[in-house]
Order: structure tokens, then sequence, then C-alpha cells
């Protein structure tokens, strides 16, 4: 400390050198991780709207299956392509379910989103209930892969043992 304290300490404080050298590192490495964190963003984000039952074959291009509706998000500034969706970890039923999206890849709008149904036929069609894992992986190019190699995105879905029935079939 500086015993007069009437007047100005001269030249530059311990203080100011030690922020000096504390900002300057962190600055570097934010610096340069930067652009890899602005390039990539947040993902997309799938959320269940609900899901219905086509009975026995009532519907050719469904037979005895479940349409699960789905509103995509985008919360970033850039296109996000959709390239593969998937159906795993199915529990709470003996059904086994071939699984069919719609033509890839689904484009989601710079912060905006889009309505989307995948199906779920099985060879049963007995009404059970159930819950599954819906995997999406994506990414900002039309065609993958994506250079930004972004995590994929796994949603839980649960569909009750007695879904109402669907629209009319679409084909």
């Amino acid at each position: 400390m500086n015993a007069d304290s009437s007047r100005p300490p001269s030249g530059v404080s311990r203080r100011s050198v030690a922020k000096g050298i504390a900002w300057s590192v962190p600055a570097v490495a934010v610096a340069s991780a930067a652009p890899a964190l602005a390039a990539s963003g947040s993902g997309p984000v799938p959320t269940f709207i609900s899901a219905c039952k086509y009975p026995g074959n009532s519907c050719s291009s469904r037979p005895k299956g479940y349409s699960l509706y789905f509103q995509i998000a985008n919360p970033t500034s850039k296109t996000i392509y959709i390239y593969t969706v998937s159906i795993a970890n199915i529990s709470g039923t003996q059904l086994s379910f071939q699984f069919s999206v719609p033509p890839l890849p689904i484009t989601v709008p710079a912060n905006g989103s889009v309505a989307t149904e995948f199906v779920a036929s099985s060879g049963n069609s007995a009404q059970q209930g159930f819950s599954a894992d819906i995997t999406i992986t994506w990414g900002h190019n039309p065609t993958p892969p994506d250079p930004d190699n972004h995590p994929a995105v796994t949603t839980r879905v649960t569909v009750v043992a007695t879904p109402p029935n669907c629209p009319p079939c679409p084909d």
C-alpha cells in the first residue's frame, strides 16, 4: 500500500497487470472456439403432438399402423435438414414395428418449424400402449454428412393403449 494516500501511485499497479493477464488467456481460447460453436448452433427440437391408430388393414400404406405426429422446431438462424429418423427402445408391447418416415431430408427453416408424421406399422392389429425413442440425425447441409458432425437428437414418446382412430386413409 502507499503510505501517502494524497498522492496517486505512479506506474501500473499489480492489480492492473493481474487483470490484464487473466483476461488475455481466456480471450484467445474463446476467440478460437467461437467460430465452431457459432457454426453448429443448437439442434432441432422435436415435440410429440399425438398418435392415432389405423385399425386392421383399413389403410394400405399404414397396415395395422400408428401415425405419430410431431412438430420439429428450429431455434437457429440456419436451415436444418433432418437426415435420418429411427425408432428404438420400444417398451410396453409385444408388437414389432416397421417404421417409415416422409421423404428425407426434411427441411426445417431457420427460426421456424414443420409438422410431420412418422408411421409405425405392425403385423398385429391389437391396440397396445407403448413407449419408444425417436432419434433424428441432422445438419445444416442439404445432403449428409454435415462437416460439424452434430449429435443426434432423441425424444421419448408414449402412446396410450387405445389411441383414437386416425382420420381417413390418405391412399
